[in-house]
């Protein structure tokens, strides 16, 4: 059985740059990277890109601080959203840059990992045949796979929030005549959806957008979207650009001006503003107009409310309340249009059943289907299994029912009691056709009373690190990338250096020698804090995540400041003031950050 210094489950964005900020640090280390994915990338590997798949940022939104994706090297443009394929070819580049590829096991699946009492971890894995594109209906297991065991000092999960495919239960679907699978496996199926007439698209995530695009204006089948009346409703879809002052929805999220605007907690930078804007009654109400221009600014651009074939994809609760279920408008003609012909119709209900060549909802309406593709997201708990038996909780993992409801409680008092425009519920305004439960406030947490079972969210201090004592004191586990966010770049970058000196025990806070029990006591307060602020602002009603994981948006860059704060560095990166306030924070502001930490331990 073999040793390495790290562990590194997942080849993704986060796994990548884990790696590199580790060994720029570790330079001796004997680092390795597991997916079991054909390729690195994770939501970006080769056989995840299906047709017309793009960022939702632009160049140069999307990269590495020190290592910039030149446009001129990828044949694209500044302005454009970035194809897929561009993607990949980048990490792949990243990869050779940093001398990664010989510390990467690519079709190799992490079964388990244990953690032995000495802290050091004993992961079983197996390698063989890709897990890809396996059918819906498919319920066998891959074969031929070998089996094998290896130990680590330490353990970083980077298996992101994409990795395990969450299928709906569709009563019926043995009896379906046509294809039936996920959107993660598009890209291997895509061709199936040629020749078809009609293609059924469950959910109204981007994938569902981008799939209802796909088989519309590339294949020519009539697509329809069903979107459940339970769930989240349509995703805010943005304009690539806007007129006026806010150009994006990606710059305006990274200007500091407009997340004073959103009450969240992190960081404290003009935290006196921040608290005139969002705890007196004249801020609320300069805020809320922020929030209503943005409202209608979107909904004009989009013609919600002119046209029959778009009134069904209106969001149903204000931009106050989205989170990373958003889309940008980054396709080659207009989505809209097609959706205003008809080619593409909008269903909210509940899909009831399928049969051979139907799909049956709840409103009574039965859809003649060729094919059912599944955007219905992803589970939210890691694939791997942790032994000794209990120890997930421990690490901070979703999937424990009715955990610390004490400790939530009080969270949450403290919350609407910092954040009032928190307290007032968040209000679904579903289609016309549904307008009889249009004004249901919907709770924006779960019932609290201690005997509803709740699934506990992903439960990380500063979202990386499990609160407990024991854990933090052996410095031998981390987790990256477990959030959402449109600035994924500038977020992994501080976390994965925020884990390489957490593991050098170089964060003042949390280092051997200040490690009283009063501490630990204000690291649980604030990681039940924080991720519980997540649940509230970001309720699944509105189609936020923030009940399963971090859902960042106008708070990303606060967050980022105070990871930098409990690094010691500076967090105010611009040159002045002025800039600092009115200037979107770009990833050149993070440029050589390893090196900057390193000069001042």
């Amino acid at each position: 059985m073999g040793h390495v210094d790290l562990v590194i489950v997942g080849a993704g964005w986060h796994g990548l740059i884990m790696a590199k900020t580790y060994l720029e640090v570790n330079k001796e280390a004997d680092v390795l990277i597991l997916d079991y994915a054909e390729s690195v990338g994770g939501t970006w590997a080769h056989e995840r890109l299906y047709p017309g798949l793009k960022t939702n940022n632009l160049v140069g939104t999307y990269e590495f601080s020190d290592f910039p994706l030149v446009p001129e090297q990828y044949g694209i443009e500044i302005g454009q959203h970035i194809p897929g394929q561009v993607v990949y070819k980048y990490l792949c580049d990243f990869c050779d840059a940093y001398g990664l590829n010989d510390r990467i096991r690519l079709r190799t699946k992490v079964e388990s990992a244990e953690m032995l009492p000495d802290g050091k971890w004993e992961i079983s894995y197996s390698t063989g045949p890709t897990y890809a594109a396996v059918p819906v209906s498919n319920t066998s297991s891959p074969s031929k796979r070998e089996e094998a065991q290896l130990t680590a000092s330490k353990l970083v999960l980077a298996t992101g929030l994409t990795s395990e495919p969450l299928i709906p239960p569709l009563p019926g679907r043995e009896h379906f005549s046509g294809p039936i699978f996920h959107a993660k496996d598009f890209k291997a199926r895509a061709t199936e959806l040629e020749g078809l007439r009609s293609v059924v698209v469950i959910g109204g995530n981007k994938s569902a957008w981008d799939v209802c695009y796909s088989a519309s204006a590339r294949f020519g089948a009539q697509a329809h979207m069903v979107m459940r009346r339970s769930g989240g409703g349509p995703s805010w879809v943005w304009p690539a650009r806007m007129r006026g002052y806010i150009p994006s929805i990606s710059a305006a999220s990274a200007t500091r001006l407009f997340t004073w605007l959103d009450p969240n907690p992190y960081g404290s930078f003009a935290w006196p503003i921040r608290a005139l804007i969002n705890r007196t009654w004249l801020g609320r109400k300069v805020s809320s107009l922020f929030w209503r221009h943005l409202d209608t600014k979107v909904t004009k651009f989009n013609t919600y409310d002119d046209d029959p074939g778009v009134s069904n994809l209106k969001p149903w609760s204000s931009t106050f309340w989205m989170g990373n279920s958003l889309s940008i408008h980054n396709y080659e003609s207009s989505w809209f249009d097609l959706a205003r012909s008809g080619r593409i119709a909008a269903h909210c209900a509940e899909v009831v059943s399928l049969s051979d060549s139907a799909v049956h909802l709840s409103d009574g309406t039965v859809i003649q289907a060729d094919a059912v593709v599944c955007c219905t997201g992803w589970e939210a708990r890691p694939s791997l299994q942790f032994f000794p038996e209990g120890l997930a909780p421990r690490l901070g993992l979703p999937g424990s029912l009715n955990g610390n409801r004490i400790a939530e409680m009080k969270a949450r008092t403290e919350i609407l009691h910092a954040a009032p425009v928190l307290r007032s519920q968040p209000v679904r305004r579903l289609p016309a056709t549904l307008r009889p439960e249009s004004m249901k406030l919907q709770r924006p947490l779960p019932e609290l009373d201690g005997h509803k079972a709740v699934s506990t969210p992903y439960r990380l201090y500063r979202f990386v690190l499990p609160y407990d004592p024991a854990i933090v004191r052996m410095k031998n586990f981390a987790v990256v990338g477990a959030h959402i966010t449109l600035h994924t770049a500038i977020l992994g970058q501080a976390q994965a250096l925020w884990i390489t000196a957490f593991f050098q025990d170089k964060i003042p806070h949390l280092a051997h020698k200040s490690q009283k029990e009063a501490d630990f006591e204000e690291i649980e307060r604030e990681t039940f804090y924080h991720t519980e602020y997540q649940r509230v602002r970001r309720p699944k009603e509105t189609g936020g995540m923030g009940d399963r994981c971090p859902d960042l948006v106008f708070d990303s860059i606060p967050y980022v400041d105070l990871l930098l704060s409990d690094l010691n560095m500076s967090y105010l990166r611009k040159s002045s003031w002025y800039k600092e306030v009115t200037e979107p924070y770009r990833l050149c502001d993070y440029k050589g950050l390893v090196k900057e930490w390193q000069a001042q331990v």
